[in-house]
């Protein structure tokens, strides 16, 4: 019996130490090293995306060639449109409307667990609408992303009029 424990220890350990940490994508040949704050993260605009609301991410085009890259990121990453005035286009304005949407979320507020649960889901609900935006307005700044290989973490993703 003790002899079966070791052998099964052994294996375990070994299968262990085989599995490989995913490893960071390098950066597409077209990115832009961001101006100041990290000096890791690329800033590019995105010419056209696709939303894969299983995984979470989105995976676009830069403008001005290379390959495509899928990005993923947290809520905060998200940020408010800026420079359509004061009627932007309706995607704009309803990705607008779901970042106030769960920003102003109060524990006195009796929908308060609805609008924890709405801010949860904003990536996916926002990389969605992004699909739905026309060419060359998401502007990207993203990291290499150790855990899944091949993607980016987004550290900021914003709808920027041309």
């Amino acid at each position: 019996m003790a002899t079966l424990r070791a052998a099964l220890c052994a294996a375990a350990f070994s299968i262990t130490l085989s599995i490989s940490p995913a490893h960071a994508a390098p950066p597409p040949a077209a990115c832009r090293p961001a101006a100041g704050g990290d000096e890791n993260a690329c800033t590019a605009r995105l010419g056209s995306v696709t939303a894969d609301t299983t995984d979470g991410t989105i995976t676009g085009t830069l403008v001005g060639g290379g390959a495509s890259v899928t990005l993923w990121g947290e809520a905060d990453a998200y940020l408010k449109s800026q420079g359509f005035g004061y009627v932007p286009p309706d995607p704009i304005q309803r990705w607008d409307a779901a970042i106030d949407g769960v920003n102003n979320a109060d524990p006195a507020d009796p929908n308060w667990y609805g609008t924890e649960k709405s801010r949860a889901f904003l990536p996916r609900t926002l990389d969605s609408l992004a699909s739905q935006f026309p060419p060359g307005v998401l502007v990207v700044r993203f990291v290499p992303d150790d855990t899944h290989s091949g993607w980016f973490r987004l550290v900021s993703i914003q709808p920027v009029a041309q």
